[in-house]
């Protein structure tokens, strides 16, 4: 009976002792970790020729701005995860992540003066299918400057059940599967400005077209991770792909400011840009099918039983977004608007152009982060 008793005293002391050389004590049941994210985004598309210095048509016209794709790279954020052990095998598990709003800016300017490059905005006639142009600078007229700016921020969160299976040759495999959340934003922003240049009156003319694009998703997922550690350092790999709807929302608007109306008085808004117009401004919204996969690595170094440094890359996927750059078209009918016009008095006729379509395309985050994780 001594010797049976010392047994079952020995065998409970070195299960505790390889629990804590893993990290995780028989009596742990918390698993907290934060990090701190480096993330890099996709191109966001911008397809839309926004600047030209001729007809765009012409073989020797230059893109002076538009026509390609923005970035705002790198962007900083952060993760919080939470883990509550129920038992040996099952838990729960909260993580969510932000990656804050980040802005990048692109220009181009003209003095106005006699020689200067003159800025062209090209477009394509609704009524005639041809291509044309307004000048957003005119020598000696008036000058101008147009830039583009893209706003972006992504987020989400997950929860899931998580179930372990049994240690086999000094690996740890955990099942899980629950809800996960998505979010990305993004705005593209035109604004163009076109004063007069002296002697002629001091003036305003300044126009703005806004797309804004919002990606939701909600779906189920599920993943599998498998760790392994040697000596102080633990290494993790995780697989994990959501399916779900993508509630896609864009929203378009614009606005001209000018002075031009009400000989050089204060300054009056109208709605509606160059490129938002009635015909495809306001919020449209749809839902899609879509796709979330995620492959993550983490290699940590174990500071004490119960905490642990780590670095990790995550490569995040989406299958079916709506991105801002993409909602432009540029097929215009001029008679719509008062910017095209040019006064007031507008007599709208001919195709409801621009038109709005859903444009869809993918997305992906690349992540690299510095963390720590506390279990007690």
């Amino acid at each position: 009976m001594q010797l049976k008793g010392w047994c079952v005293m020995t065998m409970a002391a070195l299960t505790s002792m390889a629990a804590t050389a893993q990290g995780t004590r028989a009596d742990d049941r918390w698993t907290v970790s934060a990090e701190m994210l480096m993330a890099w985004f996709s191109n966001s598309p911008t397809p839309t020729p926004i600047i030209t210095d001729y007809y765009l048509d012409d073989p020797g016209t230059h893109t002076l701005l538009g026509g390609g794709s923005v970035n705002t790279n790198p962007n900083s954020g952060f993760r919080m995860t939470g883990t509550y052990r129920i038992d040996n095998r099952w838990g729960v598990e909260l993580s969510g992540f932000y990656v804050p709003s980040r802005s990048t800016t692109q220009g181009v300017s003209s003095s106005g003066a006699p020689g200067s490059v003159d800025l062209l905005l090209p477009y394509i006639d609704a009524k005639t299918g041809r291509e044309d142009v307004s000048y957003i600078s005119d020598a000696p007229d008036y000058s101008g400057q147009a830039q583009t700016t893209l706003d972006n921020d992504l987020g989400g969160f997950e929860l899931n059940a998580t179930w372990a299976l049994p240690p086999r040759d000094g690996w740890r495999t955990t099942l899980f599967g629950g809800f996960r959340f998505l979010q990305l934003r993004e705005t593209y922003t035109i604004t163009t400005s076109s004063p007069y240049v002296a002697p002629n009156p001091v003036d305003i003319w300044n126009t703005t077209d806004n797309f804004d694009a919002r990606n939701r998703f909600y779906g189920l997922q599920a993943g599998v991770r498998a760790a392994f550690d040697r000596g102080p350092w633990t290494f993790a790999v995780t697989g994990k792909v959501a399916l779900g709807s993508m509630q896609q929302r864009v929203s378009i608007n614009g606005n001209l400011e000018t002075n031009d109306f009400n000989d050089y008085g204060a300054t009056q808004s109208f709605t509606g840009g160059y490129y938002a117009l009635p015909s495809n401004s306001g919020d449209h919204s749809r839902s899609t099918f879509a796709v979330v996969p995620e492959i993550a690595l983490n290699v940590g170094y174990r500071l004490t039983p119960q905490l642990t440094a780590f670095l990790g890359y995550a490569f995040l996927y989406a299958n079916n977004v709506v991105r801002p750059g993409e909602q432009v078209d540029r097929t215009i009918n001029t008679t719509q608007n008062v910017a095209w016009v040019g006064e007031t008095a507008l007599h709208p006729s001919g195709p409801a152009r621009p038109s709005f379509d859903f444009r869809t395309t993918d997305f992906w985050a690349q992540t690299l982060s510095l963390g720590v994780v506390l279990t007690f």
